[in-house]
C-alpha cells in the first residue's frame, strides 16, 4: 500500500512530464494499479525466499573448508581410520560448526561401520544426498507458485483492462471519454508487461538457486567418493 500511494503521489508530482508519469502510471501509479502491486507483494515475498535459501546453500560450501576428509595422493583408509573420521566429525559439531557436508560424511563412515561394504556405502551416500536434495527442492514449492501467480495477475489485469474498455467503447465517440477509453487499454497492457518483467527477474534467480544447487551436491558427492569412499582399504 505504501509503494502504491507513493507511485500515485510521483504521478500527480510529474504532471509536467508526460514521459515520466506515464512511466509511474505502467508500474501501477494509478487507481487501477492494484494488479501490479498484488504482482509486487508476490515477487518480493518469492525473492526473499529465494534469496534466504541462497545464502543459506552459499554458507554449506563452507564445509569443504573444514579439510575433514585427507586429500593426499595415494592414501588409503583402514576401517579404524574411517571410524575416526566419524568421531572427528562428531567433535566438530559439538563446537557448533553444522554443514551438510559433515553430516553426510558422518552417516557414510556409519554406514561402513555397519556392513563393511564399500559398494552399500556407496548407495547409501546417494541415496542421503539424493534425499536432502529433493527436500530442498521442495521448499521451493511457493516461489514456484508465486512465479505462476504473477503471470496469471498479469493475464488477469489484461482480460480486466480490456473488458473495461469493451464495456465503455461507447465512449469513443466524445473526445473527452477517449483518456478514459485509452486509460482501460493502457492498464491492460501494462499488467502484461509488469508481470513479465518480474518474471524473467524471477526466474532468473530460480534458475540460478538450481545450477547453485548442482554444484553444491555434485561437488559434495566427488568429495566424499574420491577422499573418503574409494580410499577404503579392508585387509582380507
Amino acid at each position: 500500500m505504501a509503494v502504491w500511494l507513493l507511485l500515485m503521489f510521483l504521478v500527480s508530482a510529474t504532471a509536467s512530464m508526460p514521459g515520466l508519469q506515464r512511466v509511474l502510471v505502467m508500474f501501477g501509479g494509478s487507481e487501477n494499479g492494484y494488479i501490479q502491486v498484488i504482482c509486487y507483494v508476490a515477487f518480493v515475498y518469492a525473492f526473499l525466499d529465494l534469496r534466504g535459501m541462497s545464502g543459506s546453500l552459499r554458507k554449506e560450501f563452507g564445509g569443504f573448508e573444514l579439510n575433514i576428509l585427507p586429500e593426499e595422493d595415494q592414501l588409503v583408509l583402514t576401517p579404524e581410520e574411517v571410524a575416526d573420521i566419524k568421531l572427528q566429525v562428531i567433535d566438530i559439531e559439538k563446537k557448533g560448526v553444522v554443514y551438510m557436508l559433515s553430516d553426510f560424511i558422518k552417516k557414510v563412515c556409519t554406514q561402513y561401520r555397519n556392513d563393511q561394504s564399500v559398494a552399500e556405502t556407496l548407495h547409501v551416500m546417494e541415496v542421503q544426498i539424493e534425499n536432502t536434495r529433493e527436500e530442498m527442492e521442495g521448499n521451493l514449492s511457493n516461489v514456484r507458485y508465486f512465479n505462476t501467480a504473477i503471470m496469471s495477475l498479469g493475464f488477469i489485469g489484461t482480460l480486466i483492462g480490456l473488458s473495461s474498455a469493451i464495456g465503455n467503447a461507447h465512449l469513443a465517440k466524445t473526445e473527452e471519454g477517449m483518456p478514459i477509453l485509452t486509460s482501460y487499454l493502457n492498464a491492460a497492457f501494462d499488467t502484461t508487461l509488469v508481470a513479465l518483467v518480474l518474471g524473467l527477474v524471477l526466474n532468473y534467480m530460480y534458475n540460478d538457486y538450481l545450477e547453485l544447487m548442482d554444484k553444491y551436491y555434485s561437488k559434495s558427492k566427488r568429495y566424499i567418493v574420491d577422499n573418503l569412499i574409494s580410499r577404503i582399504y579392508k585387509a582380507s
